[in-house]
């Protein structure tokens, strides 16, 4: 497996990482256990040396998991890179600029919920911290930093970093500018493209790491979907979007039908040929989900293929320009 550094920190992550909000047992429906730390180890005996989590991946559940394969020694933790979230303190994600950053990420709050990620997950530091979600209207509050640094000084936290809301990619872009961050965690696909022009050249310019995350669209870009099909119950995908984006389905569809032509002349399979995508970029890391160990083996291969072919991403980027493909919900945490 190939690695990527970033900049700020000189940290050393492979080029896919493991995704794991699939795992969490609730929103995605019920999940296996044992499967899910098989999927997590296949992802790891492929090559892959870090693991993305969140403390809202089933309220703690998948920290949990990472901290059984640690503390089994399944995983090795001196050659892993582990990242993990901060839930809102109010629960909301992608808020609207009238929520103040108190109610959902004072000082305190930060400070004592890394400290119990970390008893959950059964090791020392966390990689890479993130506020799991933000609003632009943020900008310039210190506060939470100033906590966050605090970690880091201490060395429970190696890197800090933002997740931005779905369709705002850009709500970090002032603390990527000021230098301020470590890392930046987005959505980036080849239906969601405009991080390559408003974030990924600012991340560069400033040393700061780009993690993509949803770079199958969760699931649309490489599963055959229909508008008519549905979901299991328990699965997220059958509820959230339709308060939020009620045709969320069928425009899903319909990207798909324009993009998996242009995937399919790669003669790659669409979930390699929509991961080579990412990581022709100046991203760090990518980091597809599944539950699924055999899928997981197969992500991992992505990063030994060549890189699409600059005929491809034009195409691809066309499709963006034309707003045939643009930046859907999937899901905001």
């Amino acid at each position: 497996m190939k690695t990527r550094t970033i900049s700020r920190t000189g940290q050393q992550i492979s080029e896919v990482g493991i995704g794991t909000w699939e795992l969490a047992g609730d929103v995605w429906g019920p999940k296996d256990d044992t499967q899910s730390k098989a999927a997590i180890l296949a992802g790891v005996n492929a090559g892959a040396t870090f693991i993305d989590c969140a403390a809202g991946y089933g309220s703690g559940h998948v920290e949990k998991l990472i901290g059984e394969l640690l503390n089994s020694g399944e995983l090795d933790r001196t050659h892993l890179q582990l990242s993990t979230k901060i839930l809102p303190k109010n629960g909301v994600f992608a808020p609207s600029p009238h929520i103040p950053i108190e109610d959902a990420y004072p000082a305190d709050w930060i400070l004592t919920q890394c400290h119990e990620s970390i008893s959950r997950m059964n090791c020392d530091y966390i990689d890479m911290l993130f506020i799991h979600t933000w609003s632009r209207a943020w900008d310039g509050e210190l506060a939470w930093l100033e906590a966050a640094n605090e970690l880091k000084e201490s060395g429970v936290v190696k890197a800090i970093g933002i997740s931005v809301p779905d369709e705002r990619p850009d709500d970090a872009n002032y603390f990527i500018g000021t230098g301020q961050i470590d890392v930046v965690q987005l959505v980036f696909n080849v239906f969601q493209q405009e991080p390559q022009w408003t974030v990924l050249p600012l991340a560069k310019a400033n040393g700061v790491g780009v993690i993509a995350r949803s770079p199958f669209s969760s699931g649309a870009i490489v599963q055959d979907w229909n508008p008519t099909m549905t979901f299991a119950d328990g699965d997220w995908r059958a509820s959230w979007p339709l308060s939020v984006k009620p045709g969320w389905l069928e425009q899903q569809c319909a990207m798909a039908e324009a993009v998996k032509p242009l995937l399919d002349s790669s003669t790659l399979t669409h979930n390699i040929a929509a991961l080579r995508y990412v990581l022709d970029f100046a991203i760090t890391s990518v980091i597809p989900g599944s539950a699924n160990p055999q899928h997981v083996t197969s992500n991992m291969s992505a990063t030994s293929v060549d890189p699409l072919s600059k005929r491809l991403h034009m195409q691809l980027s066309q499709l963006w320009i034309d707003k045939t493909v643009e930046g859907t919900y999937n899901g905001s945490i």
